[in-house]
This record gives C-alpha cells, sequence and structure tokens, in this order.
C-alpha cells in the first residue's frame, strides 16, 4: 500500500479505510470482497460498507461472475469527478457569501470605530502581509525602510513579482529610505515610486513601516521575523500625515 497514495484520497473526502479499500481494489483488478478486505486489512463487513460508499461516489462497480460477485474500480479519472463537485460546492458558496458580506460590512460600520491588532511570525506571516496590501483598494503606499536591511525572505523574483502586481493595480509609491542614496537604476526600475533620503547614523531603522488605506503595517527585517497589521482610518490618517511631514524634511534623490 502506497502512503502518499492513501492521503492524496484522503484530502479528496475518502476516509482511511475508503482510501485503502480502493487502492487494493485498483491493484488486484476485478476480485471478490474477501480478497480485497485480505489486502486492505480491514474486516469484511468494513470492506463491504466501504465498498458501498465508494460504489455511491461512482468509484467501483460490481457484476457477477458465474457465482461469484466481483468487484472493481472505474477508471482513476473519475476521481477528478470529486474535485469538480468540490469546486461547484466553493463556488456556489462563494456567491453565496457575497450576497451577505454588504450586510456584514454595514454591521461593521455602524459598530464605531475600533483598532484592530493583529500579529504575524516568520516568512509566512510576511508574505501574508505582502498579500493583504496588494488585496486592498487604496492607491498610495507610504513606507520608511532600510533597504540594506532588508531580510532575505523575499527573493529577489518575489520582490519584482510583488512590485509587478503593485504596478498593474496603479498603485503609487512613497519611499522614505534609509541609509545611503539609491542609484539612478532602481529609480529607473521603480518609476512608480517616489523616493527621499534620511541618513542612517541619524535615523536608525530596523524594520519597515508602511501605510496603505486604513492599514498600517510593520514588519522586522532581522533577528526573529515579526509583523503587526493595526487596522483604523484614525490611526493609518495620523501617521500618514506624520510621514508627509518626514517626507517633506527628507532628501530628494541625486540624479546623475
Amino acid at each position: 500500500m502506497n502512503p502518499a497514495l492513501e492521503r492524496e484520497l484522503m484530502k479528496l473526502g475518502l476516509s482511511e479505510k475508503e482510501a485503502r479499500v480502493y487502492l487494493s481494489a485498483l491493484e488486484l483488478g476485478p476480485h471478490p470482497v474477501q480478497d480485497i478486505a485480505r489486502k486492505a486489512s480491514v474486516n469484511r463487513a468494513t470492506t463491504y460498507v466501504m465498498i458501498e460508499g465508494l460504489m455511491q461516489r461512482g468509484l467501483m462497480t460490481s457484476f457477477e461472475r458465474g457465482k461469484k460477485r466481483l468487484f472493481s474500480v472505474e477508471p482513476p479519472d473519475r476521481l477528478l469527478s470529486i474535485v469538480r463537485v468540490k469546486e461547484r460546492e466553493l463556488q456556489e458558496q462563494e456567491r453565496e457569501f457575497s450576497q451577505v458580506l454588504p450586510e456584514l460590512r454595514a454591521i461593521l460600520a455602524t459598530s464605531g470605530e475600533r483598532p484592530r491588532v493583529r500579529f504575524f511570525e516568520g516568512a509566512e506571516g510576511l508574505r501574508a502581509i505582502r498579500e493583504e496590501i496588494l488585496a486592498t483598494d487604496a492607491k498610495e503606499m507610504w513606507s520608511v525602510m532600510e533597504p540594506i536591511r532588508q531580510h532575505p525572505v523575499f527573493s529577489p523574483q518575489e520582490t519584482q513579482e510583488y512590485d509587478r502586481k503593485l504596478r498593474e493595480k496603479g498603485i503609487k509609491g512613497f519611499l522614505i529610505h534609509v541609509g545611503e542614496h539609491l542609484g539612478d537604476d532602481v529609480h529607473r526600475q521603480y518609476a512608480h515610486w517616489e523616493f527621499r533620503h534620511v541618513p542612517a547614523d541619524r535615523f536608525p531603522v530596523k524594520g519597515e513601516v508602511t501605510i496603505f488605506g486604513n492599514k498600517i503595517f510593520a514588519f522586522t527585517h532581522g533577528g526573529k521575523l515579526l509583523g503587526a497589521v493595526i487596522e483604523s482610518e484614525e490611526l493609518a490618517g495620523t501617521l500618514r500625515s506624520i510621514f508627509k511631514l518626514a517626507w517633506q524634511g527628507a532628501t530628494p534623490p541625486r540624479t546623475a
């Protein structure tokens, strides 16, 4: 018995014993239930129940040969039907939920402004923050960071893909970068961003803070990877004003 195939079948919704009975019948070909039960290490009575369930899913059939009743599996391609049924169910759930989502948002809006804070850890947490940025509707992003300290959790390919998606959404970026002036090649590559510079010795930064819409995203670039999202119209607006004030005092980029 192949444990990896068992696990894949269980992901489709088959029970462990159903998966074992299915794989045993697949390997044996048309056989009586006692042979399938023996190979699957499942008692005969339970095997009958498992086969009945598999037949209801259209994954097994039975037929008479002489005086014996034999059971066999349908072509494995039938398993795709289970996947398609799940896809249709998910699409239907999404349609139904999209109808009630405006009402849920309206309830939240009438409950009064209260900051919502969430924390993330590790590389996947930081990736989740980026995905959340891409999912919001705002068209401006204000950030401060020291690029040289940026944690290698994001590969160059991931960073390029992330920036491409920002460009496609028409998002304008404003970055106060801490450290050395960025080269002309960076400005050309990120033409949809505007940059300002502050020296690292006077304004040390070991992480990144971004304001986007009504959310504040903050995460570290070194040591233990930590991130936080604060969702508040008032706090985001206040911090955005502070960023704009810092922007006026920062140095414009050097041009060649």
